[in-house]
């Protein structure tokens, strides 16, 4: 139940412009009790036990599992399809949900966990989105690993449907979507996703009476659904690499060390990244500053955030377009990375060494070029979290695939 899985769903749609991939893994907690979790601690007892939350499932809704049914006969008129009363409806319930999640004001943060008050989830547009599924462990001294615990937990995430992009922006041209009081289309929008923090998300410490409805449908209230902040399974403080050799050692000397974790932290690798503030000449497209908006702004900084462009930039331009307070935190590397076993500046390698399980991890991919981006996706496919691999490290990536299309 340690295990840290990836979840690829990729719509082989010709007719989709552009095909968006989300990307979300389990995440972990904290001690139960601890005022402040992303701090450094020791427990010299077990009295207080020291858990976290890993990925058990993803569940689709119902929504979700129509289109996964009608993919080769929409593949190739993807607006048309999108553009049916009945999928032109569930779009514009999606999105509109998505941006009010997101339109809080700037000034509200999550700096720590559950700051939000409870509510009820809303159930006419809330059962069109699909549910990450999670469950509690804790460690056991006496075999040195985590093992399942009472508690469970569900996040929301948005579905995946048409064309996995906005559909009320630019891409259908003539038979794009339309609503009132939506962003204008720039080719960019990112109204339809949900991104850790926006996503509402339930969880009881233990087993008992947890039985929230399905994502298909009924009744979806629930007293103890927050619709913003930090849940559990973010990120979680974690025992070092070497843990086990250092718990042999002690028992060899008889010795009885208090148990120091370590604190997580939050890491951006952004592959495509231009400039911070702006892509070409377009300030919507800016990944960098999207990023920092959504994560770091909200109240959970980037510890690291590093971003690699192969186009060449002017240094200083670069990094007068960075904030305050992402310097010497903001790593430019103006070079490309690679994809050749041994190279330094191997994609997989880097991910390895920068990035730890229990860390939270927001992964970019965007380079504009399918054969540099299609073997780091398959070379993340093929590195099994099971087996300690860099998709395990993964909680969220954003990517996209360009198609040859009318559209």
């Amino acid at each position: 139940m340690n295990r840290k899985t990836l979840l690829p769903y990729v719509f082989a749609f010709s007719g989709a412009a552009i095909l968006m991939v989300a990307f979300t893994r389990m995440r972990s907690l904290v001690i139960p009790g601890a005022s402040d979790p992303l701090a450094i601690f020791t427990s010299r007892s077990n009295s207080q036990p020291i858990c976290k939350w890993v990925f058990s499932h993803y569940e689709s809704s119902e929504y979700e599992q129509s289109w996964f049914g009608r993919i080769e006969t929409a593949q190739n008129n993807i607006c048309s399809v999108v553009a049916e009363r009945e999928h032109a409806d569930a779009s514009k319930v999606i999105v509109n949900r998505t941006l009010d999640l997101k339109s809080l004001p700037a000034s509200h943060q999550w700096k720590s966990y559950d700051t939000f008050p409870q509510t009820s989830l809303d159930a006419s547009s809330d059962v069109y989105m699909s549910r990450m599924h999670y469950n509690r462990t804790c460690y056991d001294p006496a075999s040195g690993n985590y093992t399942l615990a009472p508690g469970k937990g569900i996040q929301l995430i948005e579905p995946l449907w048409g064309m996995l992009r906005d559909p009320f922006d630019k891409w259908c041209h003539a038979e794009a979507l339309h609503a009132e009081g939506f962003p204008e289309p720039t080719g960019q929008s990112k109204s339809h996703i949900l991104p850790q923090g926006f996503a509402p998300y339930t969880y009881s410490l233990t087993d008992d009476g947890f039985t929230p409805q399905p994502a298909s449908g009924g009744d979806l209230e629930s007293p103890v659904w927050r619709t913003h902040g930090i849940p559990p399974w973010h990120s979680s403080p974690h025992l070092p690499s070497n843990h086990q050799q250092q718990q042999q050692q002690q028992q060899q000397h008889n010795q009885q060390q208090p148990l120091v974790l370590q604190a997580p932290k939050n890491i951006h690798l952004d592959l495509g990244s231009s400039y911070f503030g702006i892509w070409g000449q377009d300030g919507a497209a800016a990944s960098g500053q999207w990023f920092y908006d959504t994560y770091h702004a909200r109240g959970q900084p980037f510890d690291r955030f590093i971003a690699v462009e192969v186009e060449t930039l002017d240094d200083k331009t670069a990094y007068e377009q960075v904030p305050r307070d992402l310097v010497g935190v903001y790593n430019l590397m103006n070079i490309p990375l690679s994809m050749d076993e041994g190279d330094k500046l191997n994609t997989i390698d880097l991910i390895k060494r920068v990035v730890d399980r229990d860390d939270f991890f927001v992964f970019k991919l965007d380079i504009d070029s399918a054969p540099i981006e299609e073997p780091i996706v398959k070379a993340l496919l093929e590195d099994d979290a099971e087996e300690g691999g860099a998709s395990g490290l993964i909680d969220e990536l954003g990517s996209q695939k360009e198609r040859d299309t009318g559209a």
